[in-house]
C-alpha cells in the first residue's frame, strides 16, 4: 500500500467512526511486516477519533513471553480510567482472575466473562467507543479470547476495534486471527514497503522537492521502502550534518547509514517471528542466499527457512537475489552477538562450506573472520588461499590469511616456510607494515635447520633488515640438505656475495663439485640470475651475462616466484653498464608493480630506476624516483638496501648544488650494518662526492679510500658499482698530487674488461686530467666519444668540460669556447647547475629553463638541411674534434672533412666552428 492508497483507506475508516453513533464500531486490522508503519497508521486512526469525540481506549502487548495474564485487558482498564470511566465493578474481578491464572488455574470463568462484556456495553451507551491493540500478535491468550468474543459481537454493541498485527506462527493468534477475518464488517488492511514515489514524498519534507527526487531511487533501493528505515536513514544524515557542520544534504549525497539505520534494523528483526532474526544473522555471516546452507546452519526445515527469508523480503531487508541490502544490515543484525558469538557462527560457517566443498578462499575468509584455526585442514588452507590471493594481487587479503596462519601456528617447521611469505606480502602491500611481521622471527631460528627455501628465505629477510647477528647465527646453523636444497643454498651464496659479503663466513664450507646434478625448473630462472648477477659484480660485465639477465626479463612475468630473479637481472644490466637496456626494463617492471598494486615493489624499481637516471645524467629524474622509492616505504622499512635510494639522493642534490638538501638527505639515520653491504658502500662514495664537491677533501678522499678497502676485501671492487678511484684521483688532483691520480686512475682502467663503457669513459677523463700534454687530448677525445655512446650526459659535459680547458691550454680559444657552451648546455638539460656555471661562468644564471640547443644558437632551423655525411662531420667538429681526429674517425681524407664543414657553414649560415648548433652533438649518426 503506497501513502494515496493508505489514505484512501483513512478516509473509509472515518467513515467507519462517523456510523459509531448508530451503534455499529469499526473493525479494523492493520496487517504488515514490521517497520512498514503499522503503529503510525494507529496513530492516525486514534486521531481520527478524537476528531469525532470517539473516545480510544489503548494497549500495546509486549513481548509474549514477558505478558503477564490479561495483561492487554488490564492496560485497557487502566486507559479507561484515564479517560474518566469508573472501572471499580470490574478492576478487582481483573485482578483475581490474573492472580488464578498465575497459579495454573482457568483463565476468565463465564461469570467473569459476562460480568465485563455488561461494563464493556454500558461504557459505550453514554459515548461511541473505539479500542485500539498496537501488536496484538503478542497479546496473552486470556485477553485474546475476550477480544474475540467482543469483536464478534460489537456491531451490536456500539464498540470499534482496531489491530495491528504482524506475520506470526502462534497457533492461538492464527485462529483468533481466522476468526476475526470471518467477520463481514473485518476491514484489513494490508502494509508492504513503500514504492519510490512513496519513499520521495517521506524525502520531500526533508530536503525539499528536487533533492526529494533524485534522492528516492538510491533510498528505495537501500531499504526496500521501509518507512521506519527511510526516516532512519534521515535521522543519521541529520545527525551527521551536525556532527560535521556541514550542510544537511550535499550534492551527489547518497544514503549514509548510522546509529539510527542500526537500531531501526534491529527492531524490526526483534519483532518479527521467532528465527527470524537468526536467519538475518546467519545471511550477514555468509553474504550469500544458499537455502540448504541456511537450513544446516539454523537447525531449521526448507519451510521454516523459507517463512523467514519471505518475511525478512517483505520488511524489505533483502535484495533481489535474497542477500541483504546493505552491509550495515548485517552489522545491525550481528552487533548485539558478543565477539565470541560471532567467531563461532563463522567458525561453523567454514566448517560447513569446508565440508561441502566451497571454494578455499570463501573458506578463509570465514576462518579470519572468526579468527580460528582449531582443526588441521585449516592452516594449510589459509595458506594456499594467501598463495592465490598474492597471484591477484590482493594484497591485504594474502597478508591477513598469512597473518592469522601465523598467529595460530605452533610448528617451528610451519613457521618457518610461512613467516617470509608474510614479510614478502607485507613488503608489496606496505612496506611499513613489515615491522609487524618482522616480531614474528623470534624463536624461530634456535635449531638446527635443513637449507630448504623457506628457511633460507627466512634468513634472507634477516638479512635485508639488517638482523646480521641473528642471520650469521641461523647461517652457522645449516646442515646438509638433498640437491634442491643444496642449489638453494648455493644461490643464498651468490646472494649474500652481492649483497652482504661478511655473512659468508658464517655459511657451512662450499662443497668442491657443485652443479652437478639437474636443476630444478622452479630454481632455474633465479639461478641463472644470480649467476649472472654473480659475474658482473665480481668480474665485471660481459656478453654473456648480459644476454642471460636479458633472456630472464624477457622470459618473466613479474611475481613472487619471480621477483628475486627478475630484480638480480635488472641490477645485472645496470652494473654492466648497460643502461639504455636497464632503463626500458625498470619502467616496465615499475609500471607492471603499479598495475599490480605493489608498493614495495614500485619503490624497490624505482629505487633501481633513480641509479639508472643518475648514471645517464637526469639528474632531476633521479631525484624525483629515489623521493619516489622513499616515500613509498620509511627508511627503517628498507634495511640495509636504504642505501641504495639515498646514495642516489645524495648524489643528485650534490650535482645540481643543492647542498642543503644533500645535508637532509646526510642528516637521515642510516642502521650500522648497511655499511657492511653493498649498498652501504654506494652510499659511503656518494657521501664522499658531497664531501669532494664542498671542499672537504681529505674527508672525501678517507671515504673513498675506506671504500676502496672494503669492497676489495668482499671481492666486489669493480668500478662499475663504485668508482672510488677515480673519486679519489679527483682529490688527488685538487689536492696537486698528480702521480697518485694518475696511479689511481691507471689502476682503474686495468680492471675494466675490453669494450667500450660508460665507466671507461670516466676513467679516461681523470685519466686525462693526470697525464695532461697530447696524451690528455687523445683520452679526453676517446672519452668524449665513448660517453656520447653511453648516454651518461652528465659524465659526458664533464668530459666537454675537460676537453674545454685543454683546448684553451693549448691556445685553441674558439675551439675551447665552442666545447665550453656544449659542456654549459648539455650540464644543464641534465640539471647539473655547478658544471654549467663551471663550464661557462656568467652563462648559466641567466637560463630561467633548459631550451633546446638548436633553438638557442645561429643556423639551429637548418641542420634538417644537412646530408647524413655533412651531419657526421659537423656533429664530430662540435665535441671537438680536430680535422684529422674526424678524418681517422670516419675514415675520409682531410680535404674531404674541409670541404664537408664549407658546405656545413653555407648551409647554416656561419662562418666558424664555435656558431655550429650545438645540438649536433647529440646526433648518433656518426657511430654508424
Amino acid at each position: 500500500m503506497d501513502l494515496v492508497e493508505r489514505d484512501e483507506e483513512l478516509a473509509r475508516v472515518g467513515a467507519l467512526l462517523d456510523a459509531s453513533a448508530a451503534g455499529c464500531g469499526p473493525l479494523v486490522l492493520i496487517s504488515g511486516p514490521a517497520g512498514t508503519g503499522k503503529t503510525e497508521l494507529l496513530r492516525e486512526i486514534r486521531r481520527l477519533a478524537a476528531d469525532r469525540e470517539v473516545t480510544v481506549w489503548t494497549a500495546h502487548a509486549p513481548p509474549h513471553e514477558s505478558n503477564p495474564p490479561l495483561g492487554v485487558l488490564g492496560q485497557l482498564l487502566r486507559s479507561a480510567e484515564r479517560r474518566g470511566t469508573d472501572t471499580s465493578a470490574v478492576s478487582g474481578l481483573l485482578d483475581a482472575a490474573a492472580q488464578r491464572t498465575e497459579a495454573g488455574g482457568s483463565p476468565l470463568r463465564a461469570d467473569e466473562t459476562h460480568a465485563l462484556h455488561d461494563w464493556l456495553r454500558a461504557a459505550a451507551r453514554h459515548t461511541p467507543l473505539l479500542i485500539a491493540v498496537d501488536d496484538l500478535t503478542q497479546a496473552d491468550t486470556a485477553s485474546l479470547r475476550f477480544l474475540q468474543e467482543c469483536a464478534a459481537h460489537a456491531d451490536h454493541d456500539g464498540v470499534g476495534f482496531v489491530f495491528t498485527e504482524r506475520p506470526s506462527r502462534r497457533a492461538d493468534y492464527r485462529a483468533f486471527r481466522a476468526e476475526l477475518l470471518r467477520q463481514p464488517r473485518c476491514l484489513n488492511m494490508w502494509l508492504a514497503g513503500l514504492p519510490p514515489s512513496g519513499v520521495e514524498r517521506i524525502l520531500t519534507g526533508h530536503y525539499g522537492p528536487e533533492n526529494a527526487r533524485r534522492l528516492a531511487p538510491s533510498y528505495h533501493a537501500a531499504t526496500g521502502g521501509n518507512p521506519l528505515l527511510v526516516r532512519a536513514l534521515v535521522q543519521d544524515r541529520q545527525a551527521a550534518s551536525i556532527i560535521t557542520d556541514s550542510l544537511p544534504l550535499l550534492s551527489g549525497d547518497g544514503p549514509a547509514p548510522g546509529d539510527s539505520f542500526a537500531q531501526a534494523v534491529l527492531d524490526c528483526l526483534r519483532r518479527s517471528d521467532d528465527g527470524t532474526l537468526e536467519i538475518a544473522r546467519w545471511l550477514a555471516v555468509l553474504q550469500q542466499a544458499d537455502r540448504s546452507l541456511l537450513e544446516r546452519l539454523a537447525g531449521a526445515s526448507a519451510q521454516a527457512v523459507e517463512r523467514k527469508l519471505q518475511e525478512l523480503a517483505a520488511i524489505g531487508l533483502l535484495s533481489g537475489d535474497g542477500t541483504l541490502r546493505h552491509p550495515a544490515m548485517g552489522e545491525a543484525a550481528l552487533q548485539d552477538l558478543t565477539t565470541a558469538d560471532r567467531n563461532e557462527m563463522h567458525r561453523r560457517a567454514a566448517e560447513q562450506l569446508h565440508h561441502d566443498g566451497a571454494d578455499g578462499e570463501t573458506v578463509a575468509r570465514h576462518l579470519l573472520a572468526g579468527d580460528t584455526t582449531s582443526e588441521p585442514w585449516m592452516l594449510p588452507l589459509l595458506e594456499r588461499s594467501a598463495q592465490q590471493a598474492l597471484f591477484d594481487d590482493r594484497l591485504e587479503d594474502a597478508f591477513r590469511f598469512l597473518e592469522l596462519a601465523v598467529r595460530s601456528s605452533t610448528d617451528n617447521g610451519q613457521l618457518t616456510r610461512l613467516v617470509p611469505h608474510l614479510v614478502a606480502a607485507s613488503w608489496r602491500m606496505d612496506p611499513d607494515t613489515t615491522t609487524r611481521a618482522l616480531a614474528l622471527f623470534d624463536g624461530l631460528l634456535n635449531s638446527d635447520m635443513v637449507p630448504s627455501h623457506p628457511a633460507l628465505a627466512l634468513i634472507r629477510c634477516l638479512v635485508w633488515y639488517g638482523r646480521l647477528p641473528e642471520a650469521a647465527e641461523a647461517l652457522s646453523k645449516l646442515r646438509a640438505g638433498n640437491d634442491a636444497e643444496d642449489i638453494e643454498l648455493r644461490m643464498t651464496r651468490m646472494w649474500l656475495a652481492g649483497l652482504c659479503p661478511p655473512l659468508l663466513e658464517s655459511l657451512p664450507p662450499e662443497p668442491e663439485a657443485t652443479g652437478s646434478g639437474p636443476v630444478p625448473v622452479r630454481l632455474v630462472a633465479r639461478l641463472t640470475a644470480l649467476q649472472a648477477q654473480s659475474r658482473v659484480l665480481q668480474h665485471g660485465p660481459d656478453q654473456a651475462s648480459v644476454s642471460q639477465a636479458e633472456q630472464i626479463l624477457q622470459g618473466s612475468r613479474l611475481s613472487e616466484e619471480t621477483y628475486e630473479a627478475v630484480e638480480a637481472a635488472l641490477l645485472t644490466l645496470v652494473y654492466a653498464d648497460r643502461l639504455d637496456r636497464a632503463l626500458v626494463w625498470a619502467d616496465g617492471l615499475l609500471a607492471s608493480a603499479a598495475e599490480r598494486r605493489s608498493p614495495g615493489w614500485e619503490a624497490v624499481f624505482a629505487s633501481v630506476r633513480a641509479v639508472i637516471a643518475y648514471r645517464c645524467g637526469d639528474l632531476p629524474t633521479a631525484r624525483e624516483r629515489a623521493e619516489f622509492a622513499l616515500s613509498h616505504a620509511q627508511p627503517e622499512s628498507w634495511g640495509l638496501t636504504v642505501g641504495m635510494p639515498l646514495s642516489v639522493l645524495l648524489l643528485a642534490c650534490t650535482e645540481a648544488g643543492t647542498y642543503e638538501q644533500a645535508e637532509r638527505v646526510l642528516r637521515q639515520p642510516v642502521p650500522d650494518t648497511m655499511f657492511e653491504s653493498r649498498p652501504g658502500m654506494e652510499y659511503m662514495h656518494a657521501r664522499g662526492r658531497y664531501w669532494l664537491a664542498t671542499g672537504r677533501l681529505h674527508a672525501a678522499l678517507g671515504e673513498f679510500m675506506l671504500c676502496g678497502e672494503v669492497l676489495g676485501s668482499w671481492h666486489l671492487d669493480q668500478p662499475a658499482i663504485v668508482p672510488w678511484r677515480t673519486s679519489a684521483a679527483e682529490v688527488y688532483l685538487r689536492l696537486g698530487n698528480r702521480q697518485k691520480a694518475r696511479a689511481l686512475a691507471e689502476a682503474q682502467l686495468a680492471l675494466l674488461r675490453p669494450g667500450r663503457s660508460r665507466t671507461q669513459g670516466l676513467t679516461l677523463r681523470v685519466l686525462a686530467a693526470a697525464v695532461g700534454g697530447q696524451q690528455a687530448e687523445r683520452f679526453l677525445a676517446e672519452a668524449v666519444d665513448i660517453l656520447h655512446e653511453s648516454g651518461d650526459r652528465l659524465e659526458h659535459a664533464r668530459a666537454l668540460a675537460a676537453m674545454s680547458r685543454h683546448q684553451q691550454a693549448q691556445g685553441d680559444n674558439d675551439r675551447a669556447r665552442m666545447t665550453a657552451r656544449l659542456a654549459s648546455d648539455m650540464a644543464w638539460a641534465c640539471g647539473a647547475y655547478p658544471l654549467a656555471e663551471e663550464s661557462l661562468p656568467g652563462l648559466g644564471q641567466h637560463k630561467v629553463k633548459a631550451v633546446p640547443p638548436d633553438l638557442e644558437l645561429p643556423g639551429g632551423g637548418a641542420v634538417a638541411l644537412l646530408s647524413d655525411s655533412e651531419r657526421r662531420v659537423a656533429a664530430l667538429a662540435v665535441r671537438g674534434l680536430t680535422n684529422r681526429q674526424i678524418a681517422r674517425r670516419l675514415c675520409v681524407t682531410v680535404s674531404t672533412v674541409e670541404q664537408h664543414l664549407t658546405r656545413v657553414y653555407r648551409k647554416l649560415n656561419v662562418t666558424r666552428r664555435a656558431d655550429l648548433p650545438v645540438s649536433l652533438a647529440q646526433d648518433q649518426s656518426d657511430t654508424a
